[in-house]
């Protein structure tokens, strides 16, 4: 799939967690919601509540050697994927049909593209040739920079890549947005940080082996992977630093196209322009301000063939899924360094990610029709109101708010959208030409993709558009619109379902629509007002006691050691332990909502409502981790570990401890003092 380097910014404030919505029941089945068989009832819930939650299901499951971890949400993506291969099956072998030129044969062909890998071997590196020659063909400086020009539709980003999404200051509208410098590893840390010696290693072995690849010895292959790696060590210590990127002030730097010229003259920028049609931007919002000032500098104390170097590795990686199986393999060697799974996922599900990438509506179209009826979407909808509601009490009742910012955060909530399922209006791709080879394809539907973004500068934006697939396991809260979105796939067995007991759903997708909700409170999503711009709608002294809560959380987490020395990050981390603590509390009062209302009518001798709600809980986040995995996560993730979310949030909860009689000498004891509530 393609990297370009755009706006990280734009894409850290698409802020996903694995989860979605509630449900109120009409009909409940003990066979339905939590499962026993995943418990470990030896063990007490005053001990280990994650293995009292989960034991079974840890007992039972082995990570696959295709993947680095395997948790509910991986389940539920094996679902998702079993669902589409054979939606996708039953097209080839003319079991279903499909209208010839529509966008969802298109995306059929694509994906038959994709797992053809003799005609992909025979092919080799061959469709990259020409983009190859033109790199050869880089001299000098200004012609580094002439190409910059078309790099992006080469399958590139160069060095200075442009974008274009919403402003954050004025999100109604599109603006054009400067990147920082395309990064093989996962961050500036794995460049800066002592640690990550073997990865680095790992690194520019590989990037040798792609080198020798294009035909370089293997002495000249190791040095221009060597000098490419020190080269982008020197980009990566130009731009912010992950706690620094929390903040989107720091990465909204506006610039005329005057000031651009002036501060960095050796780029031809109206000609770039041009050549992206987009030469009626006034303005560019760059995201790394000192990337940019320190780029000319670096890049004329580079040596030319470094730089060739530096384009050929990006475009053999932004390429590596779409050329012959040797080319993955390679990177493959790196990418299990990382995560340290031993196999490959089968093509099938490679050219299927790769094709849900790129035509993702039109796999979607085909997934909705099939496994998600238009009054589940009502239904969820209505759901969803639940949850918005408990977290407006909450709001109500928070006692460290002054009148004047609850205000405000009410009218926040208010205006909160909420998108479920799928979209009404599904994109088309008229423009996506389906080539002679797998990488044309590619290149066409990404490029496809590219133009229409880019000929959104300067206009209104379209609210309506979806950050995911309905394909998609997963959920999201987007700060620029404010609105929570839970795509169809998301909404199924183990997470919701309308079969289950109250308790079940609300602790599972409940817990989830929540922690979205929650993320238009957080460090980041709080610095956006309720049109979704970027603007303080605190008071001083609530935006310090807000700060300071979490700080408090920041350092409860710090403390976990997660492998021998290795500790979580709570301040990467902050934001997602802040919508795992405010989506669990939040889903708890819907519940008690739902209970006073109705009653509790399941019976199930075993447990409470509450217990069940909180095993529930507990079982959203459960998973199996390869310890490479776990250190990248560590060092590269948003998230806390599997463990640490299905129990740290529930240690802060005071009807956790009342529902289990927990107390104080349990380890899983926390006291009144310690525990944290913000939300």
């Amino acid at each position: 799939m393609f990297r370009y380097a755009w706006p990280a910014v734009m894409a850290a404030l698409v802020i996903s967690a694995p989860g979605v919505a509630t449900g109120i029941v009409a009909a409940q089945d003990a066979t339905y919601g939590i499962d026993i068989a995943n418990m470990d009832l030896g063990v007490s819930p005053r001990q280990d509540f994650y293995r009292f939650a989960n034991g079974g299901w840890l007992a039972k499951t082995e990570i696959p050697g295709d993947k680095s971890s395997y948790g509910t949400f991986t389940e539920l993506y094996d679902i998702t994927l079993e669902q589409l291969l054979t939606i996708l099956d039953d097209v080839v072998t003319g079991e279903r049909a499909l209208e010839p030129n529509s966008d969802e044969a298109k995306a059929v062909r694509m994906w038959q593209q994709g797992i053809d890998l003799e005609t992909r071997n025979a092919l080799g590196l061959t469709p990259i040739e020409p983009v190859l020659a033109e790199i050869d063909a880089v001299a000098d400086l200004p012609a580094y920079h002439q190409f910059q020009q078309n790099a992006m539709f080469r399958g590139l980003s160069g060095s200075l890549p442009l974008g274009v999404g919403p402003d954050l200051r004025d999100s109604g509208m599109n603006v054009v947005y400067l990147g920082g410098p395309w990064l093989g590893l996962p961050n500036r840390d794995y460049y800066l940080e002592d640690g990550n010696e073997a990865v680095q290693e790992s690194y520019i072995a590989t990037n040798a082996k792609l080198l020798e690849r294009l035909g370089a010895d293997p002495s000249a292959a190791r040095s221009g992977a060597q000098s490419v790696y020190d080269l982008e060590k020197t980009l990566a210590a130009t731009t912010l630093t992950r706690e620094e990127e929390q903040n989107p002030e720091l990465s909204y730097n506006p610039l005329t196209i005057a000031e651009l010229v002036a501060r960095y003259p050796a780029m031809p920028w109206l000609n770039y322009l041009d050549t992206l049609v987009i030469s009626g931007t006034e303005r560019v919002i760059a995201t790394q301000i000192d990337y940019l000032d320190e780029l000319g500098p670096i890049l004329e104390q580079t040596p030319i063939e470094t730089l060739r170097d530096y384009l050929r590795l990006q475009l053999l990686w932004n390429f590596n899924n779409n050329l012959d199986l040797e080319l993955e393999e390679t990177a493959f060697t790196f990418l299990q360094s990382l995560g340290g799974q031993p196999e490959m996922q089968p093509v099938e599900e490679r050219a299927l990610g790769q094709t849900s990438g790129l035509m993702g509506d039109a796999l979607g179209k085909l997934y909705v029709a099939e496994h998600f009826p238009p009054q589940a979407k009502a239904e969820m909808e209505t759901l969803v109101a639940g949850i918005i509601a408990a977290f407006g009490e909450r709001l109500e009742r928070n006692a460290w708010m002054t009148p004047e910012t609850r205000e405000k955060a009410l009218a926040k909530l208010a205006t909160l959208r909420v998108k479920v399922g799928y979209p009404d209006e599904w994109e088309t791709y008229e423009d996506v030409e389906i080539g002679e080879s797998y990488a044309e394809s590619v290149i066409s539907a990404a490029n496809a993709s590219l133009r229409e973004s880019l000929a959104e500068a300067g206009l209104p934006v379209d609210r309506e558009e979806w950050g995911m697939n309905a394909q998609t396991a997963n959920a999201y809260y987007s700060p620029l619109n404010n609105e929570i979105v839970f795509p169809a796939a998301i909404l199924q067995a183990p997470f919701f379902d309308y079969r289950a007991d109250p308790a079940s759903n609300y602790g599972a997708i409940g817990f989830i629509i929540g922690h979205e909700i929650t993320h238009g409170f957080d460090l980041q999503g709080s610095r956006f007002d309720e049109n979704g711009n970027l603007a303080n709608w605190w008071t001083d002294e609530d935006r310090e006691r807000f700060e300071a809560l979490n700080q408090d959380l920041v350092a409860q987490y710090d403390a976990i050691e997660v492998l021998p020395d290795l500790f979580v990050n709570g301040q990467i981390t902050v934001t997602e332990n802040v919508a795992d603590l405010g989506g669990v509390e939040t889903a708890y009062d819907a519940l008690q909502t739902v209970l006073a209302a109705q009653g509790d009518s399941r019976s199930l001798a075993e447990f409470t409502s509450e217990q069940r709600f909180f095993v529930a809980a507990a079982t959203v986040w459960r998973g199996e981790i390869r310890d490479e995995a776990l250190i990248t996560r560590i060092r590269s993730g948003v998230h806390a570990p599997p463990e640490v979310r299905a129990t740290q949030p529930l240690r802060n909860v005071d009807a956790f401890f009342d529902a289990f009689a927990i107390v104080e000498g349990d380890p899983m004891y926390l006291s009144p003092a310690e525990r944290i509530r913000i939300w």
